[in-house]
């Protein structure tokens, strides 16, 4: 029988285990053979197909009684007050590991619902505040607001009017925030989202400036103490290759190397040095000797 064995390990695999051979093989008798012929089915006694009634299950459990004993024989069959002990052992065991994952999903849910409350009270106000209702901040190019949801709030339950000048906003049909802007916006290209219980309003500004309240009649902040800075990236092609050159020029001040025109001078003055009529030709340069401070040459 064990020269069968990897045709069976085969069909375990295939199939998903023992019960899948199983399967196999009583499929393979129903279908190829006259395993679940009965006499009484055919009407014929004399036939000699199939099996008398009941007989196939009898060798099927003969079959299964025959390896049972083998098996009992090797691993001797356990007393039920043993069974029972072991049982209840393990019972246990799972409700210990039932307990623990029980604590370990109620904490990740607590420190879910506390990264919640941190994301709310970590809003970024830069170069904005506070009012009751909602915090914001701002650059030149756009006003972020964020508005603390009290209460778990779907998309559907939220209404947002935005135009050049004025916001309509509705929670559950209630009007929560209405009233004209601090200067226009772009409409078209002002967003809104909602990230767990934070609703973000994110809107284009029409003008380049600072804003001092989002709406009109809020709490202002004091202008004078926003920070006016622009990206490098917001400006023209021509103004940032502009910047980009000032700034590399003030790096190499600051590393004490000379900036781009005196270089293009100390070439010019090489030349110079030993050109006929010079009175330094056949001595070794030596930059020193001149002056090249505010971009003009001085002996």
């Amino acid at each position: 029988m064990e020269r069968f064995d990897e045709y069976f390990f085969t069909i375990a695999k295939e199939t998903g285990g023992i019960e899948g051979v199983l399967n196999s093989m009583f499929s393979f008798l129903q279908r190829r053979t006259d395993f679940f012929y009965e006499y009484q089915q055919l009407g014929d006694p004399g036939d000699k197909m199939g099996f008398p009634p009941g007989q196939q299950a009898s060798i099927v459990g003969s079959i299964f009684k025959k390896f049972q004993d083998e098996h009992y024989k090797k691993h001797p069959q356990k007393s039920r007050e043993e069974y029972q002990k072991k049982l209840q052992i393990y019972k246990e065991q799972q409700q210990k590991i039932q307990a623990q994952q029980n604590q370990e999903k109620q904490k990740q849910q607590q420190e879910q619902s506390q990264s919640k409350k941190e994301i709310k009270s970590d809003f970024n106000t830069y170069n904005g505040g506070k009012t009751e209702k909602y915090s914001w901040s701002q650059t030149g190019a756009d006003v972020v607001v964020g508005i603390n949801l009290k209460e778990h709030i779907n998309k559907k339950q939220i209404k947002v009017d935005i135009t050049p000048t004025n916001l309509v906003l509705k929670i559950k049909d209630n009007i929560y925030i209405s009233g004209k802007f601090y200067d226009k916006v772009k409409h078209e290209d002002s967003t809104w989202s909602i990230e767990g219980d934070l609703l973000t309003l994110t809107l284009e500004k029409a003008n380049d400036n600072i804003w001092k309240t989002v709406i009109q009649g809020d709490i202002e902040i004091d202008a004078t103490k926003v920070e006016n800075t622009k990206p490098l990236e917001d400006f023209d092609p021509e103004t940032q290759g502009a910047l980009r050159k000032i700034m590399y020029e003030q790096q190499r001040k600051q590393m004490g190397l000379p900036t781009t025109e005196e270089e293009s001078q100390l070439e010019t003055l090489k030349k110079a040095w030993d050109a006929e009529g010079s009175p330094f030709k056949g001595q070794p340069f030596d930059p020193s000797k001149f002056n090249l401070g505010g971009g003009q040459m001085q002996l």
